[in-house]
C-alpha cells in the first residue's frame, strides 16, 4: 500500500473529513468525535521532507520550491462520489500537509424515496463534475417529494433520463434551476406550449425525465431538475456569498501566508492576495486577481455578526479568531474605493526564548532583579514585543512570581509554569491603560509588564511601581536607550523633571534599544544597544547630562555595554548585512560611517545616498 494511500485509509478508518501532518506537531485526523492522533511522536523536518517526495510528483515537488505551496485533486474506489485534496505547502523548515475529504452530496435517509420509474439505472456523474466547495461545509436542504404520484410512463423509443435528473411534481412552487446538459431535449420539446405558471412566475408542474403526455395533442412540457448534482439552495443573502470555485476559503490562503514565514496577510478587491515577509511586500503568484463578490465572501468566512454588519454597512471592525496550523489572527476588514479589503495579521504562536534571540547573560541576568525598571526601546516594528516576550518568558521559567502583562495587542501566549503569568489586552487610550495599571498594582505583582508608556502619568505610575519593591519592565518608541530615558524625563512637566531623573537614576536596572536590519540572504536580524545603569550612568541621568549617555556606554563596554554602532558594524563585518544597510539604521550615521572606514569597508554609497 503506497503512502497516499494508507493516509485515505486513516481518514476512512474513523470516517473522518481530514488528515494534518505539521513539522513539530504529532498527525491526527479530524474526525467528528474530535481530533485523533495517528503517533504520539512529533513530525521532524527529514520525515516530512520524506513525505512530501513519497506524495508529490517531481513537477508538484518544484512547483512547491517555486511557488510555496501545492494542491491536487484524489480520487478513490473506497469512497465512490467523495473528492480528496492534497494541499502541501513549505516554507524553509516550516512544512505543512493536509488531506481534506470533500463528501458527496446524498438525500435524506428520513424522507420517503420518490415513486419508482422504470428507467435503466445510469451511473451518476463523475467526481470530476461537481463543484469546487469552500473549506467550510455548508449544509444544503434536500427536495422534499411531492405528495401527488406521478402518471405512468409508457415505453419510448427515445433513451430515458438517469434517475438523478427525475422530478417531483409539487404544488407548492419552487425557484427555476439551470438545465443539465441531459435536460436540453425536454426543454426544446417544451418551447412549443407555454408551461403554465403561477401569478409569482414559477412553473407549477416539474417533469422529470419524459413524462407522459395525457393527450397526443396537447402535450405537457416538463422541465427537467437534477435533484442529485445540484439541489435547491436558499437564497443568498449580502452577509452570505458563496465563494468562488477557485478560492477554497480564507484558510488556505492564511496557511500559505504561515508557511512561507509571513507577518501579515492582504486581501483587497482587483488585486492579487499580498503577504508581507520581512517587511516586504509580495503578491502570491499562484493566485488571480480577486473580485469584489470574491474578497467579501473570503472575509466573511471568518468575521463574526457584529464585523458582518460593519463590513456591509461600509465601516471598519477588527476581530481575532484562531485557525489550526495557523494560530491567532488579528482581522482588520475596511472599505476604500475599489470595494472590501482585509488585513490579516498572523500572530506567533510559538514563543521565542531568550537564548533563541542570542541575548547576552548580562541582559538575562535583569530579569534576576527583585525591583527597579527594565526599559525595551526601539522604532516602530523592531520586534520591542518579541524581546519583551522573551523576557517574561525567561522570569515564568525561572522564578516563582506573579506576573501581570498589560499589552496593547496580545501576541505571545505565556502559559504558567513556575510563575502565575496575567495577560491582560489594553486596546484603548492611555487613560484606560493608565487604569489598568492601578487595578493591577493592587494585586500586588511581583512584577508588572506595560507596553508603552506614552503619557507622564503612566510614567510617574511606573517610576513608582519599581521604586516601591516590583520589577517593571516596560517599552517606549525610541532609537536609542538614551533617546528612551531622555523622553522619559521630558514627558514630564518642567516642574518635576528634576525629581524624575533623580528617581530614574535610582531605580533603572538597564535599558536595551532594538533595530531589525534585512539579512543579505533573506530574513531579518536583530541589532542591539545595551546601557546598564552603572554608577557613572546613575551620575549623568541624575544630573541631566544625557547627551553624554553614549560615551558612556562606549567605556562601559568592560560591564557588558554594548554601543548601537558596534552591533551594526559586526554584522556588516560578517558579511550578514549590507553596508547600506547598516547606515540606513544608523542613529549616529556620520560616527558610523567613520568606523565603516577604519574597518576597510568601502563607503562610497554615502555619496551616491547623499
Amino acid at each position: 500500500m503506497s503512502l497516499i494511500e494508507s493516509l485515505i485509509a486513516a481518514v476512512l478508518r474513523t470516517d473522518g473529513d481530514g488528515l494534518v501532518m505539521h513539522v513539530g506537531e504529532r498527525p491526527f485526523v479530524l474526525s467528528p468525535s474530535g481530533p485523533s492522533n495517528l503517533s504520539e511522536r512529533p513530525l521532524t523536518v527529514e520525515a516530512m521532507s520524506n513525505v512530501l517526495t513519497d506524495l508529490l510528483s517531481v513537477e508538484d515537488q518544484r512547483a512547491l520550491r517555486e511557488v510555496g505551496a501545492v494542491e491536487k485533486s484524489l480520487t478513490i474506489p473506497e469512497a465512490p462520489g467523495d473528492r480528496f485534496m492534497l494541499v502541501a505547502a513549505r516554507g524553509g523548515d516550516d512544512i505543512w500537509i493536509e488531506l481534506r475529504r470533500q463528501r458527496s452530496i446524498s438525500p435524506r435517509r428520513d424522507q420517503p424515496a420518490p415513486p419508482a420509474v422504470a428507467a435503466p439505472s445510469q451511473p451518476s456523474a463523475p467526481p470530476e463534475a461537481q463543484p469546487e466547495t469552500s473549506l467550510t461545509p455548508v449544509a444544503l436542504a434536500p427536495l422534499e417529494p411531492s405528495p401527488e404520484p406521478l402518471a405512468p410512463l409508457e415505453p419510448s423509443p427515445e433513451p430515458r433520463a438517469p434517475l438523478e435528473e427525475q422530478a417531483v411534481t409539487s404544488p407548492t412552487p419552487r425557484p427555476r434551476m439551470a438545465p443539465t446538459q441531459s435536460s436540453v431535449p425536454a426543454l426544446r420539446a417544451s418551447r412549443s406550449v407555454p408551461t403554465p405558471r403561477a401569478p409569482d412566475g414559477v412553473p407549477q408542474e416539474l417533469a422529470a425525465g419524459r413524462r407522459r403526455a395525457t393527450s397526443t395533442r396537447d402535450p405537457q412540457p416538463g422541465v427537467v431538475l437534477p435533484l442529485a448534482r445540484s439541489p435547491i439552495r436558499p437564497d443568498s443573502s449580502r452577509l452570505t456569498p458563496t465563494p468562488s470555485p477557485k478560492h477554497l476559503g480564507i484558510g488556505r490562503l492564511l496557511r500559505i501566508a504561515a508557511a512561507r514565514g509571513a507577518s501579515s496577510l492582504y486581501l483587497m478587491a482587483e488585486a492579487r492576495p499580498t503577504i508581507r515577509i520581512d517587511d516586504e511586500m509580495l503578491p502570491i503568484e499562484a493566485e488571480p486577481p480577486l473580485g469584489t463578490a470574491e474578497v467579501e465572501s473570503l472575509i466573511l468566512e471568518l468575521a463574526p455578526g457584529a464585523s458582518r454588519e460593519a463590513l456591509v454597512g461600509g465601516t471598519n471592525a477588527e476581530w481575532v479568531c484562531e485557525l489550526p496550523d495557523v494560530g491567532r489572527v488579528r482581522c482588520l476588514s475596511f472599505r476604500d474605493q475599489r470595494g472590501p479589503g482585509a488585513v490579516f495579521r498572523l500572530i506567533p504562536t510559538r514563543l521565542i526564548t531568550a537564548d533563541q534571540l542570542g541575548l547576552p547573560r548580562d541582559v538575562q541576568a535583569l530579569c534576576s532583579e527583585r525591583d527597579g525598571l527594565i526599559l525595551v526601546a526601539g522604532p516602530r516594528l523592531s520586534g520591542k514585543s518579541t524581546l519583551t516576550s522573551a523576557l517574561v518568558d525567561l522570569i515564568n521559567r525561572s522564578r516563582t512570581d506573579y506576573l501581570i502583562s498589560l499589552e496593547s495587542e496580545i501576541k505571545f501566549l505565556h502559559e504558567n509554569r513556575k510563575a502565575i503569568v496575567s495577560q491582560r489586552e489594553v486596546r484603548s487610550d492611555p487613560d484606560v491603560m493608565l487604569a489598568h495599571a492601578r487595578a493591577a498594582l493592587r494585586e500586588n505583582p511581583d512584577v508588572l509588564v506595560i507596553d508603552d508608556l506614552k503619557t507622564p502619568d503612566l510614567v510617574a505610575l511606573a517610576l513608582d511601581a519599581a521604586g516601591s519593591g516590583h520589577l517593571v519592565i516596560a517599552t517606549m518608541t525610541a532609537p536609542t536607550t538614551s533617546a528612551a530615558l531622555a523622553r522619559l524625563i521630558e514627558s514630564a512637566p518642567v516642574d518635576r523633571q528634576t525629581q524624575v531623573a533623580l528617581t530614574l537614576s535610582e531605580c533603572l536596572r538597564g535599558a536595551i534599544a532594538q533595530v531589525l536590519l534585512r539579512k543579505s540572504g533573506g530574513g531579518r536580524v536583530a541589532a542591539r544597544e545595551v546601557l546598564f545603569n552603572t554608577s557613572a550612568v546613575a551620575t549623568l541621568i541624575a544630573e541631566g547630562k544625557l547627551s553624554q549617555l553614549p560615551l558612556a556606554i562606549d567605556s562601559g563596554r568592560k560591564y557588558g555595554m554594548v554601543p548601537m554602532n558596534d552591533a551594526l558594524l559586526a554584522f556588516v563585518q560578517s558579511g550578514a548585512v549590507d553596508a547600506r544597510e547598516g547606515y540606513r539604521k544608523a542613529h549616529d550615521r556620520v560616527a558610523f560611517v567613520e568606523q565603516l572606514r577604519r574597518e576597510g569597508i568601502d563607503t562610497s554609497f554615502v555619496e551616491r545616498l547623499a
